[in-house]
Parts: structure tokens; sequence; C-alpha cells
């Protein structure tokens, strides 16, 4: 018995040993990368996932669950979720010849044609055979001797694949690239020869066709593609895209829809669902489609960013921010929602987070165009140029015909005093772009900033051939003419322009305002109203024409046909709007704040009631509260207007939110370099924040204009304890 008591202790103890490794790390580990691999062979991706994560809790460096969770991605179309998992496996294991070339597919979807090609290079140098690797150096060759060169190695591999589909889809599509749409339009069809039934035949068909401009027939072979594959394949959203590009909504949703219907669990065509209706500006549909795909899986990262968008787009900043919170918490690695947090914040007004956001984005995918844009917009307007004009300079490198790279180097440059390379990058915006008005509008800028006048006026003229309705280089050549003290050729160039857009509402601005420097007030107040009539929500022609009504006294003259036109039309918006302004000017607040108040209930986001109404409650003891919300809802619906960012950041200025404040003052004063009480605003909240040379900077030159502005007092005082 003693014997047995203690072989009955031995089987306990070992019982106890085998239930403690059961629940040890490494057990678990291991039984966690079973399940996954057993749902991965069983295409249970998204089960698969959870299980490799699982894994990554207890070692977050496990190759094998990295890898797996990028391939588990990419199976499922998440390429975006997949790249960063694929990126690391490769670090890991560089021989993974399957690893790289779902990277040189995602780099070659992601226009990155020499990522792609350095991809295919590699696997191919241990591989010359590997038929993906041969097919995806087609997709990434494009320079003409590397065309050449695929093309040999295509035709060298006829022998091994010359009866698959793809290989003659490679081969048409380096012909395309060489413009060789005899021989493309050839192997195309040979493609779909060899294999009558192969869906990539047929939908490489309709690309053809689709480049060729022969739409019918692009349809008929994309609609081939999409009757031979299931209800849920890519043929079917291929032919989607198809009805999207050709601006084809209906047909488009008609079969999103059916494929719903049919398939519910295919989640990519709820997501195009959502995300064309996002596009739409119909949010309740979206967030709809988005409530399938999360009911689904409540950890679909793709369906948490796209609701994140949803909110951002209705500017529910709040709910944007905790989904794309969510979105991090479950993958901290995804670039993409690390860039529309970013955004989020920017919404808000938090410039330093947006600025760790879009560090950390860049920092996980170098390539994140947007959010390396986003940052040097940030670095140039906070003056850190250097860093700007650097991380643009490597851009381009990368992405040689990057305009908007190209814009903001320029910008950056010009802002560095360097006006011979500001106009450098704008020919380069100029010759990549050439009917984009915008590359000789810079290259203007830049040569006005170099003093030559007549050299900036043909460039400016030439933008205006380009667009006519564009402001801005008709702007400047007003500016020059002023300058040379020719108000007679800035009158004619204006109504030149005019009779070529006669519906331009900020011409007529324009227009009112060269006859006020001329002293003309009759014609001036006609086209500053005529502007009004075409765009009721130019906020600087009601202030020009509150400034024309002052100078000339004519208050009252003004109100009394005001009042007139009320009677006629008691919901005309400009009517009411223009009836604040002049009593604001006439310094009767209550009266001002009562009309401003009229026009918000006629249109409770009109922007310029908005903005002037949440000036009077600041600075005339109203509600303080609503007077901030004002402004932001002007900001929100205009949020490019100078006078609505020195509103908004001169109330965060009496909140003590001087930070927030500057930025928006600094765009103002940008935009508004002559207003003597922009210059006031943004100089006291460089004092507020201790920056004092700015401080007195701003206020000397908001002073040196001699006008009466609110605040002049304050700001002598300052000036004077700052000297």
């Amino acid at each position: 018995m003693r014997n047995l008591h203690r072989s009955v202790s031995l089987l306990l103890v070992i019982g106890l040993l085998v239930s403690g490794c059961a629940r040890s790390p490494e057990a678990k580990k291991a039984r966690w990368l079973t399940r996954g691999d057993s749902y991965f062979s069983r295409q249970q991706y998204r089960e698969a996932i959870i299980e490799y994560r699982n894994v990554l809790r207890v070692e977050g460096t496990n190759a094998r669950a990295i890898q797996q969770i990028g391939l588990a991605h990419y199976e499922l179309g998440e390429l975006g979720q997949a790249f960063p998992f694929l990126f690391r496996a490769k670090e890991l294991d560089p021989n993974n010849l399957d690893v790289r070339l779902k990277l040189g597919t995602i780099y070659l979807l992601g226009r990155k044609p020499q990522e792609a090609k350095t991809e295919t290079d590699f696997v191919l140098g241990k591989d010359p055979k590997n038929f993906d690797a041969l097919l995806l150096a087609a997709g990434a060759a494009t320079a003409p001797k590397e065309v050449d060169v695929v093309i040999k190695r295509l035709e060298a591999a006829r022998p091994d694949f010359g009866d698959r589909a793809k290989l003659h889809i490679g081969l048409a599509t380096l012909y395309l690239r060489k413009q060789d749409m005899a021989k493309a339009e050839g192997a195309f069809k040979e493609a779909v020869a060899r294999e009558p039934k192969s869906v990539e035949g047929q939908m490489a068909l309709g690309y053809f066709y689709t480049v060729k401009g022969d739409f019918a027939a692009a349809e008929q072979a994309y609609k081939a593609a999409a009757d031979l594959a299931p209800v849920d394949s890519r043929a079917r959203m291929k032919l989607v895209e198809f009805y999207l590009r050709l601006q084809k909504l209906e047909e488009a949703k008609r079969i999103l829809s059916e494929v719903t219907q049919k398939t519910p669990d295919f989640l990519p065509a709820w997501r195009r669902l959502a995300e064309i209706a996002l596009a739409e500006q119909n949010y309740g549909e979206s967030l709809k489609a988005l409530e399938v795909i999360l009911k689904k899986n409540p950890a679909d990262l793709e369906g948490h960013l796209l609701q994140g968008r949803v909110h951002l787009a209705k500017r529910e900043t709040t709910e944007a921010i905790q989904e794309f919170q969510q979105v991090l918490k479950l993958e901290p690695r995804f670039a993409q929602a690390r860039y529309q947090l970013a955004l989020a914040y920017l919404q808000a007004g938090n410039l330093q987070q947006v600025r760790v956001e879009l560090k950390e984005a860049t920092t996980v995918d170098p390539t994140l165009t947007d959010a390396a844009l986003l940052l040097a917009e940030l670095d140039i307007k906070a003056g850190a140029l250097q860093p700007a004009i650097e991380a643009m300079e490597r851009h381009i490198v990368k992405q040689p015909k990057l305009v908007a790279a190209y814009v903001l180097l320029g910008q950056a440059y010009l802002a560095k005093k360097d006006p011979a390379k500001a106009i450098e990058a704008y020919h380069k915006v100029a010759s990549l772009a050439s009917g984009d008005p915008r590359g000789p509008y810079l290259v203007g800028i830049g040569l006005l900033a170099q003093g030559k006048r007549a050299e900036a006026t043909k460039q400016f003229e030439a933008a205006l051939a380009l667009a006519p309705d564009y402001l801005d280089p008709l702007a400047q050549l007003v500016a020059i003419a002023v300058a040379e003290k020719k108000l007679d050729a800035a009158l004619e160039r204006v109504k030149k322009q005019i009779a070529r857009v006669p519906k331009s509402a900020r011409f007529h601005d324009l227009l009112g305002r060269v006859y006020l420097m001329r002293g003309e007030m009759t014609p001036s107040e006609a086209a500053l109203v005529k502007a009004l009539e075409l765009d009721p929500s130019l906020i600087d022609s009601y202030l020009a024409l509150g400034q024309l009504y002052a100078a000339s006294g004519r208050y009252d003259q003004s109100l009394a046909r005001l009042n007139d036109a009320l009677k006629v039309n008691p919901k005309n918006l400009a009517t009411q709007m223009l009836t604040g302004v002049i009593y604001e000017r006439k310094g009767d607040i209550p009266k001002a704040q009562k009309a401003y108040e009229q026009a918000l209930e006629l249109n409770p986001r009109f922007a310029p009631a908005a903005n002037n109404l949440a000036y009077l409650y600041a600075e005339h003891g109203g509600d303080k509260e609503k007077a901030l919300q004002l402004a932001q809802m002007a900001k929100e619906v205009l949020p490019d207007s100078a006078r609505i960012s020195d509103t908004l950041g001169w109330i965060l200025y009496k909140r003590g939110v001087y930070q927030r404040a500057l930025s928006l003052l600094q765009e103002s004063a940008s935009k508004l370099p002559d207003s003597p009480e922009v210059r006031y605003h943004l100089g006291m909240t460089h004092f507020k924040l201790g920056s004092r040379e700015a401080a007195k900077q701003e206020l000397a030159k908001a002073l040196k204009s001699n006008s009466q502005f609110p605040g002049v007092e304050e700001a002598r005082r300052t000036l004077a304890e700052l000297k």
C-alpha cells in the first residue's frame, strides 16, 4: 500500500507538471500557432489572424506569426494592413521569396514600381524561372530598356509557360508600355485564346480596351470575366470599378447590392458601398454598410478606418479620433490610420498631436505621400523651412513626378527668401502638369519675389489663358499695375477678364476694389453688390461695402434702401447680412447683432454672419461660448477664409488658448498682411507666448498704418512695454 501511495503521488506530481507546462507561455504559443496554421490552410484567414495575434502577445517578434498575419491580410485583400507585417517578415527572413513577391505586388499596386522592381530582381536572382516574379517584373518595368529586357525574359519562358494566359497578359502589358497597340492587342487576345475561361485574361482584355478608349468592348470583356468568376470575386469588383470610372454610379451600386444580397459575408463589396456613400456625402448610407461589416467582424480594421473617416467628414471629431485610436490599438503599425488620426487632430486644432501622428505614420511607412506632404506643409507654416525642404527633396527622389512635392518645395524656398530655387521647383510643376494653371502662376510669384515684374506678368497671363476664371493671377496683375500707379490699366484688365467670365463673383469683387482705389464710389458699390448677388458668401465684399459706406457716411440712406429691399423679400440673405455690416460700421452693435442673428435664422450655417456675430459677441460682452461655437462653425464652412481665421484665433486668444490661436492668426496675417487689426491680434498672441521680438514686429506693423482699429491703445501700451 505504501508503494501504491507513492505511485499515486508520483502520478499527481507528473500530472501537475504536465498541466503547468500546458499553461506555460511556450505551450500556449505552440497551440495558437497550430490553430492559426489550421485556420490558414482552410482559408479562414480572419480566424487565423486572431490566433497569430495571440502569439505576438507572448512573443512580439515571432517570425512565423508576423509572416502569416501579413499573408492572411494579403489574401483578404487588406493590403494596407498586410504591408507592415510583410515588410517586417522580410527583415526577419530576407530569403523568403513568397513574402518578397507579395510585397512587390503591394508596391506595384501602390504605384511604386522601383520598390516592386527591387523585390522582383531579388526573387529572379534566386529563381530565374519563378513565373510570378516574371509577371511582377512585367508590371514593374517602366523605363524602355527595362521593358525590352523583361520582354526577352518572357519570350524565353514560352516553352515552360506558353500555355498560360498570364504569360501573354504580361507580354501585352509590356507592349502597351512601348505603345505598340497592335502587338498588345494580339497578346491580350492570345491570352484569351489559350485559356478561354481565364478570368484574368478577360479582365486584361477589358483593361486594354479601356486604355484604347473602346469602352463598349471593355465593358463586354469585364462582364465576361464577372460571369466566369464567382459572385464574391475580384472580377465582379473590377466591373464595379469600371462603371465608377465611367461615372455610372447606379450600375456600380446595382452590382454591389447584388453581390451583398447573394454573398452577404463578402466584406469588400460592403466596404465599396460605404466608400461610395462617403464620397457622395451620404453619411447615413455609409454608416449602414459599415454597421454590417463591423457586426460580421468587429475587429475589421478597414471598417473602423472607414467609420472614422465618415465621422471626420461629418466634423464629429471626437468620434473620429476614437475610431482611429481603436484601429491603432488593434494594429499600431497601420500608417494610414495614423495619418487619418492626424487629420482628426488637425480638425480639433491640436497641432502638437498632429505632428506626433504624422511623424509616426511616415516612420512606419516612409512612402506614405499624403502624410509627408501634410507634415511639410505644417513645417512651412511654423517656419521650420529646412526640415520641409529636406523632406520634399527626399520624396522627389522617390517620386520625381509628384507635383505637390514641388509646390511645397517652392513654397519653402520662397519663405526662405531663395526665389531662384523656388522658381526652379515651380518650373517643374509647370512641366509636369502642363495644363495646370498653378504652374505658370507660381513661377510668376517667384519672379515677382525677384522683382521681375514684366516676366511675372507674362506668367500670370499664361495662367489666365489656361484657366480664365482663376482669380489669383488676375489679382497679381492688378497688384502689379497698382504698384506701378497704373490704375487705368488695372481697371481695364479686370474688365477684360469679366467679359470672358461674366459670372465670376470674385472678379466683380476685384473690380469693386479697383474702383474703390480710384475713389469712384458709385461703380465700386455696383460691382461689389453684383459680386454678392453672384455669391452671397463673399465676406470681403461685405467688408468692402461696409468700408465704402462708412467712408461716405451714408449709413441711414443705405439702411433705408436695405429696409425697402427686405420688405420686398424678407428672406434675402445678402440684404440681411449687409444690414448687419452697416449697423456694425455705424456703431449700433445691438442692431448689428440682431441682423446677423436674423441672417442665421435664414441659414444656420451662413459663415459670413456667423463670423461677424461671433466677433461682436466676443468684443461686446455677448455669450462667449456661443461666440466660439459660431466661429468654429464658420471655419468649418469656409476653412480658407482669412477673416474667419482671425475671428476664431482672437476668440481663442481671449480664452487663453494661445498656441491654437497662433496658427490661425499666422494664417490670417499671411493672407491679409496689410490689416492692422490682424497684425495687432497676432502681436498680442506672440506677446502672451513670450515671443517678444515677434510681438514687437507685429505690433509695430499694426501701428504703422495709423488706423484707429479696435485695440489700438493696447497695442501702443504693449509695444512701449516691449521697447
